[in-house]
């Protein structure tokens, strides 16, 4: 140790090496970082589009089974209504809607004009990203009976997914394409 100018310095022993990493060591790292996190990007939001796709098409099916059950409970027909919001990949920016209604032809989209048959509303802002291309009403009857259907496609990028009904009334989504490894073909 010595003194210069009222300040200590510290000597290190020969041939020992400084510890901590250098500034050209630590860009090195920065640049390896944001290399892998560009390329991170895009297949994070892939996956992202198809798991809200997979949940919408999962949340509409989940509604046709409550509605089955309702329509049991009640012992009257309870009728659900999707409003497609159009029939290209642009669908996902367009308004679409369904709603679960005790009358049939029951609207999704009117808000005051519809109120009185509507149990259950959901629109598109709640599913962000999302389309539906195609839909059809699902009719259930308190006996459990419906007519089967393809009730709805639904479309995120890329992809489609299928929400079919049984003539049972019960609700399955499935992948034209086959590229999910959650959701089985068509």
């Amino acid at each position: 140790m010595r003194t210069v100018a009222g300040r200590t310095l510290l000597r290190r022993a020969p041939g020992r090496r400084a510890r901590g990493l250098t500034l050209l060591e630590l860009a090195v790292v920065m640049a390896v970082l944001a290399l892998l996190g560009t390329m991170a990007v895009p297949s994070m939001a892939s996956r992202l589009r198809a798991e809200r796709l997979q949940s919408t098409a999962e949340m509409f099916a989940a509604d046709i089974a409550d509605a089955r059950h309702e329509a049991a409970r009640r012992g009257q027909p309870l009728h659900i209504e999707a409003r497609a919001g159009g029939t290209t990949a642009s669908a996902t920016a367009a308004a679409w809607c369904w709603a679960v209604a005790t009358t049939a032809s029951c609207p999704c989209g009117e808000a005051a004009a519809a109120a009185a048959c509507r149990l259950k509303i959901v629109p598109a802002q709640e599913h962000p990203g999302v389309g539906l291309l195609q839909a059809q009403p699902v009719h259930l009857q308190p006996d459990g009976q419906a007519s089967p259907a393809l009730a709805a496609v639904f479309t995120a990028g890329d992809r489609q997914l299928h929400v079919q009904v049984s003539r049972f009334g019960r609700a399955r989504v499935c992948d034209p394409a086959g590229a999910s490894t959650k959701v089985p073909r068509c």
